[in-house]
């Protein structure tokens, strides 16, 4: 762990009202004193209002300084962060001028490097502040809150704890064969069971959680003219793709952004799907296809006022494997209803014009992702999955072979030992150089 002294903008370059310059490190106060009129004695975590000076004691700008002195700060080291008008050349100047007297620039995610490295925050915890700033939604940030406020970390350390008893216990008995009883093997199965278990359930958070995070795609599909660009249009609120009624009027795929729910969708209306000659929208069905694939959920449209036909059903015979919904538009037009569909229970009837069905659509989305969340539920991140994924694994390969091991506790102490080496990884307390510069790399400066 360096110990020297490092500053960044923590706030974005741009001319704004405020503007946040943070030091951290042994010689942050005293550099502070070179750039900031402040009185001999001062308190931490008070703000003092003053003038900010350039080295050669000309003011900059006006403007607040708050000290924290360690530990009780931050990163763990004294910190002084000084808050000069959002000005552009102020606040690179300030950088420029600490960087002068001793400082540094910090790297990408420094300071929270910093606060891991002094035991402020576990390594989820420094995960989930990366997450919070860059959530895309509201539901994305209470998530990220509640892995920042330590819920997951108390989840991993339960099962840590419970694989330490049985270690302990095993430990006990081979350095004291005479002296300890031999432990049960029900007590084991028991015990590994139920990590395992809980293992199972928090990796089965990891796809809900992604959905939360990083959002679907939906990809609108069916033969020209059955009202895709339409409904495109409706669920965006807004004009954006072209309607017409001439067939191939869509040739590309057009994409926009979106939330249902407030989670992040990215909308694909695609060109309609037939057999054509015409080699530009050739191109385009082939995208369409392409699309199709990668989409989480196919919305599958159907003119109402035509029924469903046979170029519908090629369509729908190269999509029904896929997750999907059946979207009957021109509701308005329809004069018999269309029994085709009779047992599905994923058809929804819309009008692009009327607006009909729109929101029952939102909410079929929603239910087919199975977004509902409590307010103690925690989700997990790729990292934590594949780490979870090993532990669950070894669990499953000590309990198939806890005869033999039972027999030769060592090796099954040893064992026990991986599965908790995995669990440790998740918060930090076992990593490498390699998975901190990794996850501190996608840290913005500053923090």
């Amino acid at each position: 762990m360096k110990k020297d002294t490092i500053v960044a903008n923590a706030t974005p370059l741009i001319p704004s009202a405020v503007g946040i310059v943070r030091i951290s490190g042994d010689d942050s106060l005293k550099i502070a004193r070179e750039i900031f009129t402040l009185p001999k004695e001062i308190k931490e975590r008070k703000a003092y209002f003053g003038k900010i000076l350039d080295l050669d004691k000309s003011v900059l700008d006006e403007g607040l300084l708050v000290y924290f002195k360690a530990p009780k700060s931050f990163t763990g080291e004294d910190v002084v962060e000084i808050y000069p008008h959002g000005s552009v050349p102020v606040v690179k100047k300030i950088i420029e001028n600490v960087v002068k007297l001793g400082g540094r620039l910090a790297q990408p995610g420094e300071f929270t490097y910093r606060a891991f490295i002094n035991g402020k925050i576990d390594l989820t915890q420094a995960e989930a502040i990366a997450e919070l700033i860059s959530a895309k939604s509201e539901k994305a940030s209470k998530v990220a809150v509640r892995i920042l406020e330590g819920k997951l970390s108390k989840q991993i350390n339960t099962l840590k704890d419970k694989l330490l008893n049985l270690i302990s216990l095993i430990e006990a008995e081979i350095n004291f064969p005479e002296d300890v009883e031999e432990i049960d093997k029900n007590l084991i199965v028991e015990n590994l069971t139920d990590v395992k278990t809980e293992i199972k359930r928090l990796i089965n958070s990891y796809k809900k959680g992604s959905i939360i995070k990083e959002g679907i795609k939906l990809a609108i599909v069916g033969r020209p003219n059955v009202g895709k660009s339409s409904l495109f249009n409706a669920m965006l609120g807004y004009e954006r793709s072209i309607v017409s009624e001439y067939k191939g009027t869509t040739r590309d795929f057009i994409e926009e952004s979106l939330k249902i729910n407030d989670i992040p969708v990215i909308l694909l209306d695609t060109a309609g799907i037939r057999e054509t000659q015409e080699f530009v929208e050739k191109i385009g069905i082939e995208k369409a296809k392409q699309k199709i694939e990668e989409a989480d959920i196919v919305l599958f449209v159907v003119d109402g006022s035509e029924g469903f036909t046979e170029e519908d059903k090629k369509i729908y015979d190269e999509i029904k494997n896929k997750t999907h919904i059946i979207v009957i538009n021109k509701a308005d037009l329809i004069t018999k209803p269309l029994d085709i569909f009779e047992k599905s229970d994923n058809i929804i009837y819309t009008s692009s014009k009327t607006y009909q069905g729109i929101k029952e659509l939102e909410e079929k989305i929603t239910q087919i992702l199975g977004i509902t969340e409590t307010e103690d539920e925690v989700f997990i991140n790729l990292r934590h999955y594949n780490l979870l994924k090993q532990a669950e694994e070894k669990i499953e390969d000590i309990i198939l072979n806890l005869d033999f091991l039972i027999k030769n506790k060592e090796i099954l102490m040893l064992d026990l030992q991986e599965v908790l080496n995995h669990l440790q990884e998740i918060v930090g307390q076992i990593t490498t150089e390699d998975v901190l510069g990794s996850i501190f790399s996608k840290f913005c400066i500053g923090k």
